[in-house]
């Protein structure tokens, strides 16, 4: 037997890739009859099927020149051998302009469906975050003029939908949170004077305070509620200075000197210099927060740890503190408004919810972390530019 010459060999290479590819698209097809065929399939099919169709038109021209070669051939050589010999001397080639083709349309495809496709992909991305939750997640950056308006119609309706959510929620929490103190307000009232109890000097100092203290939660639950509606609603202005954020942890720190003090509490800190670009006074603001919630859950005489380090583009600032942790009935649900312990009677349940409202408008997120030995652990993240 003689040995296989280029002709075969090309022949058989061809063949097999060939078979690869089909079996490829094969399976391509299968998946997309149950799901559909995506962009990048249509544009295969679009190309391979016009190469094939301008090669077959570009034959017919040629179609005279074969049909005498296969004629010459068949002379010289006689019909059996005449006919081996076309095979022989056309089929290598074929296959290789097949195959060719085949490559051509697949790479073409991929080309075109990348500029075409993805641009689409990183949207859907990007409506799937905000759907699960993240709603100030940032589009990305449209390519090409159809994806642009598209993108700008996406945030528009986006924005719509918010400033409607945003009203309706606002007013259904409202609603909701008022009642208690509200509540707590009327009924002591209704004895100071329904009761007689303004004439009894210990009771009436003692239902004062309860109205003193119902009042007091209003202010502080309607200060942070408009707050984190403005916040969620306009979003943040001058978002774009320098902000020394080792300094702004400090402040805040100093802010709750007395609170800790009052509750024997220390801080230990370990803080890396970093510059973010942002709002001091928002990141003031979630910085307090978490500092706040760390010394209302501490144990007296213990310790409230804050840490500030760099993590690849993010600043990210981590407080814990060694009191009972997070409940786990509402861990899923820490960051929205008004989820809160209901033994915490001096929270309003809200600024968890504008640290994370905060952290999404500095391209961040916040997150919680069960540390060793107990206790809770807050992690925010800030973009660094």
């Amino acid at each position: 037997m003689g040995g296989l010459d280029w002709r075969d060999l090309a022949f058989l290479v061809s063949g097999g890739l060939a078979l690869v590819g089909i079996a490829f698209v094969a399976s391509r097809v299968l998946r997309s009859l149950r799901h559909g065929f995506s962009i990048r399939l249509q544009l295969f099919f679009a190309i391979a099927l016009t190469s094939v169709l301008c090669t077959g038109l570009f034959g017919l021209f040629l179609f005279d020149e074969v049909t005498a070669r296969i004629t010459d051939l068949l002379d010289e050589r006689g019909i059996v051998g005449g006919t081996a010999e076309v095979v022989r001397d056309f089929g290598p080639r074929l296959s290789i302009i097949a195959v060719l083709l085949g490559a051509a349309a697949a790479f073409s495809a991929f080309l075109l469906g990348r500029g075409v496709a993805q641009p689409l992909e990183r949207l859907t991305h990007a409506a799937d975050v905000i759907a699960h939750g993240q709603r100030h997640a940032v589009l990305p950056a449209p390519q090409g003029r159809e994806v642009r308006r598209l993108t700008a119609a996406f945030e528009s309706m986006r924005r719509a939908l918010e400033d409607r959510h945003a009203i309706e929620q606002f007013v259904a929490d409202l609603s909701h949170e008022l009642k208690n103190p509200v509540s707590a307000i009327r009924a002591a009232c209704e004895v100071l004077i329904d009761e007689g109890a303004a004439d009894d000097e210990a009771a009436r100092g003692r239902f004062l305070r309860r109205i003193d203290e119902a009042s007091t939660r209003l202010e502080v639950l309607l200060h942070d509620l408009l707050a984190l509606s403005r916040l969620e609603a306009r979003g943040i202005v001058g978002a774009g200075e320098m902000v020394q954020l080792d300094d702004v942890v400090r402040a805040a720190i100093a802010a709750h000197a007395g609170k800790l003090e009052s509750r024997r509490l220390t801080t230990k800190t370990r803080l890396e210099a970093l510059r973010v670009r942002g709002s001091e006074r928002w990141l003031r603001r979630a910085i307090d927060n978490l500092v706040s919630n760390a010394a209302r859950y501490a144990p007296d005489g213990s310790a409230v740890e804050i840490d500030l380090a760099s993590d690849d583009r993010f600043a990210v600032i981590k407080v814990r503190d060694h009191g009972p942790g997070v409940a786990p009935q509402i861990r899923a649900r820490i960051f929205e408004r008004f989820v809160t312990d209901r033994a915490d009677t001096g929270g309003t349940g809200l600024g968890l919810a504008i640290v994370r409202s905060v952290a999404e408008h500095h391209g961040g997120d916040i997150g919680l972390e069960d540390p060793e030995g107990g206790g809770a652990r807050f992690v925010l993240r800030v973009r660094i530019s």
